[in-house]
């Protein structure tokens, strides 16, 4: 190694692994992959000084394979802004793909000027230790996730910590409230959330390029003028999908203190945890990013943070290497699809499913289904009773691309305009309704068949045996205008506006009330995988399909009424006591229904537990036939034998259930 004249630090020879910089005491272990290098470059400043404390060149007396390492001692006392460091080879800087936090990062939307560029470094950061300890252990049968943007989620409140991870932490009694035990964080992990006109997906920046992250080539440094140039036409990043990332360090401009962003994550996840609510992050992982680094950065992320699990999509992906790492082993990965048996073929299966399908399967089929398209009925079924042998199963009807819940039936079509792509972006197949008017509209009769609908689909959602999704302020009509694709929408309409929560607090009860009877129920997410078989000579199976009438399922293509009864005597209430039984019911007809109702043996009949149609009362008991409102589901459940005289409910005359104003079948 040579060092720069004048140097202080006391320089020793390091260690290749791990990767990164790695604190102990006043001494810290650099060490950098840069594939066929002869020599790099490693600068240290003080805080945010524009010249190195300690410079030193790594040669091949520091090399170990393709890593570069030294063992450097800081003199004196931490400075304001950390001590700060970056790397250069060949005349060209880059910033180490192992920082745990970042310099010149600190405001969210602002690109960094070419002149500002070498403020761009890595944060020397300590390690927090292991931080498994108190984490919530929530099965994956009986996770209710609730996705949000960190940003966008409390961006439109008057917490003085609003967009950041202190705002979201201070959210966690309304998350409790509302009977959500697990969050799924959109992209956390540093990235370049700028980027210019016609390279929507490129967000590397030349000056935080790695050879270890993309080979071993480097981009050149591009013209001031020309960079200035470009910066006038650049948009936001909202979302944080992205070509590159820095896979260790929480995004610092998610900070209320950018300069101790890990400290603030690290802080709002024991809050959640403390508060029985589980972290999981997602990750997008671009084709070229080293595999080796990723399984570093899941490893990393349950140490040093305790994350709960995480949602990994791209290219670069190796699935069976997460699901069968052992220091992974009990936590969470949601991913597109994958073949269970092949992933564990080699290595047994975990006893709790840590796996999990997540993919829009379940919402093409319940939005075709509930919006009365034909030949979906035994398509839904599935859906709804689908769930896996060593995994799990994520249903959502909305996700963060695509539209909200209200505006999935406030509008037939995407309205983007506002992105700036002349409406070439977002999906053309969305599988919404209106509901007779195209976007927001006063008329009682709109308004109230839209509530229905929402309550239709969120109650749909939480009836599957999957674990339910709710994306962020769909439990109060959030909306976006109709943008089906607001990747680049970092104001009002990409924020969840706080302020529809109390003008919607009707539907807001009703999505608690109904995550509280699913969790309150074992047989609505049964950890055993259903079969439609009485395997326990039960009387019945534990779970059967049917029609209008009882035990007879209709799969003509033009059927759009469904029943689906789940026996309680498969599932136990503190593994002891046998729940109750439950007979799901739904009508996307456009006028109104009679359904014949199934007798169970030992059981006294049904009440009426929940339903979409304020028509139906909760509590009331019903036998033989019940008589269904137009686009309502109802959910039945049983009762005691010789439980009270039940009220047999008859067809009325109504209007009610009447084929809305410029309704289709």
């Amino acid at each position: 190694m040579k060092l720069a004249e004048g140097n202080t630090f006391e320089v020793k020879k390091g260690v290749p692994a791990p990767l990164g910089a790695t604190v102990a005491g006043a001494c810290v272990n650099f060490a950098v992959s840069v594939p066929g290098a002869e020599e790099v470059t490693l600068r240290i400043y003080r805080g945010n000084a524009e010249t190195p404390e300690c410079t030193v060149v790594m040669d091949a007396a520091d090399r170990t394979a393709s890593v570069f390492c030294v063992n450097v001692k800081l003199a004196g006392d931490t400075p304001e802004g950390g001590w700060q460091y970056d790397y250069e080879m060949k005349g060209m800087r880059f910033v180490d793909p192992y920082a745990r936090l970042l310099a010149g990062r600190e405001r969210f939307g602002r690109r960094v000027p070419a002149k500002e560029e070498r403020l761009v470094r890595g944060i020397v950061r300590p390690s927090a230790g292991i931080a498994a300890q108190g984490k919530p252990g929530i099965a994956m049968n009986d996770m209710i996730l609730y996705k949000l943007h960190v940003r966008g989620f409390t961006k439109e409140t008057k917490s003085a910590y609003a967009g950041t991870y202190a705002g979201l932490a201070g959210k966690i009694n309304y998350l409790q409230t509302l009977g959500i035990n697990a969050v799924l964080l959109m992209p956390v992990t540093e990235f370049n959330e700028c980027f210019r006109e016609g390279d929507r997906d490129e967000s590397t920046p030349y000056f935080v390029s790695s050879p270890y992250y993309r080979g071993s080539g480097m981009q050149p440094r591009i013209p001031e003028e020309i960079a200035e140039a470009a910066d006038r036409e650049q948009k936001v990043n909202y979302w944080g999908y992205a070509k590159h990332y820095f896979l260790f360090a929480p995004k610092a401009s998610y900070a209320s203190d950018p300069g101790r962003a890990d400290t603030e994550f690290r802080m709002m996840v024991r809050k959640l945890h403390a508060a029985g609510i589980e972290v999981l992050l997602e990750m997008m992982i671009p084709a070229d990013v080293n595999r080796c680094m990723v399984m570093d950065a899941l490893r990393f992320w349950v140490r040093e943070y305790g994350i709960d699990g995480f949602r990994l999509s791209g290219d670069a992906v190796d699935l069976r290497m997460a699901a069968t790492d052992p220091y992974l082993s009990e936590t969470k990965i949601l991913c597109g699809g994958f073949d269970a048996g092949d992933i564990y073929r080699a290595t047994a299966a975990p006893k709790t499913p840590m796996l999990a399908e997540y993919n829009d399967g379940f919402l093409v089929d319940a939005r075709r289904f509930l919006k009365g398209d034909e030949a979906m009925a035994r398509a839904f079924s599935e859906r709804v009773t689908k769930s896996r042998n060593n995994a799990g199963v994520i249903n959502y009807i909305t996700d963060h691309n695509g539209f909200t819940l209200a505006d999935l039936y406030s509008y037939d079509v995407k309205h983007n305009e506002a992105n700036g792509e002349h409406g070439r972006d977002g999906s053309d197949y969305n599988y919404s309704w209106n509901c007779g008017a195209e976007g927001p509209d006063m008329r009682k009769r709109i308004r109230e068949l839209r509530l229905r609908m929402r309550k239709n689909a969120v109650l749909a959602m939480l009836l599957s045996q999957g674990a339910p999704m709710l994306l962020a302020g769909d439990e109060f009509g959030n909306s976006q205008g109709g943008n089906n694709n607001a990747y680049n929408q970092d104001n009002p309409t990409g924020w969840v506006n706080w302020a529809l929560q109390k003008r919607q607090a009707e539907f807001t009860t009703f999505v608690r009330d109904a995550i509280a009877l699913r969790k309150a129920h074992p047989v609505l997410h049964n950890p055993i995988p259903l079969r439609g078989m009485d395997y326990l000579s039960s009387g019945a199976p534990d779970v059967s399909v049917h029609g209008r009438e009882a035990w007879r399922p209709d799969d003509s293509p033009y059927n759009r009424c469904l029943g689906i009864l789940l026996s309680g005597d498969f599932a136990r209430v503190g593994h002891e006591d046998r729940d109750d039984s439950f007979y799901l019911m739904f009508n996307m007809y456009w006028e109104e229904q009679t359904f014949a109702i199934p007798v169970l043996p030992g059981r006294g009949g049904f009440r009426i537990a929940i339903a979409t149609d304020a028509s139906l009362k909760t509590g009331e008991t019903v036998e033989g036939a019940l008589v269904i409102p137009a686009r309502t589901i109802v959910v039945l459940q049983s009762l005691p034998a010789q439980a009270g005289k039940p009220v047999r409910r008859t067809k009325r005359n109504s209007t009610e259930g009447a084929k809305p104003e410029g309704e289709t079948s």
